[in-house]
């Protein structure tokens, strides 16, 4: 019975190491995923913890407006003339002026499918006077 007894517990015990090293390793279905990108967004400009990005790694963008006015921010080609409408149709991703209120954090996750040389793409926004003012940061995909 005490070899029984042994036995369970050796079993229960690899279980919860099991679970343990799944938990550690994201096995815990986390609504979070790759290498998180801080962005912070002020008046009038675009902070990025990240520039340089690869293709196939899954990025996780964090997006702060400290601003006291509402921001967008697009993973966008380099174009001044782009409008709201237009730079959220051509985006790759990001998020509107509706939910980066003033104050307002949100995230979204992207992995880039192709390369982007310097000088092709950038964060970016484009509500009016915003990209003028200098709320634009290029960016690399290698």
């Amino acid at each position: 019975m005490n070899n029984h007894i042994m036995k369970i517990f050796k079993t229960i015990s690899v279980f919860l190491l099991v679970a343990v090293l799944l938990a550690a390793c994201g096995g815990g279905g986390g609504s979070s995923s790759g290498t998180t990108v801080n962005l912070t967004l002020t008046d009038f400009k675009i902070d990025a913890s990240l520039t340089t990005f690869k293709v196939g790694v899954p990025y996780h963008f964090v997006v702060k407006n400290n601003a006291s006015v509402p921001h967008e921010v697009w993973i966008d080609p380099v174009d001044a003339s782009l409008t709201p409408d237009t730079a959220k149709s051509k985006a790759l991703a990001g998020l509107g002026s509706d939910v980066l209120t003033a104050g307002a954090t949100q995230s979204f996750d992207y992995t880039f499918t192709q390369a982007y040389p310097a000088g092709s793409l950038e964060f970016a926004c484009h509500l009016p006077g915003h990209y003028e003012a200098g709320m634009h940061v290029g960016i690399v995909v290698q």
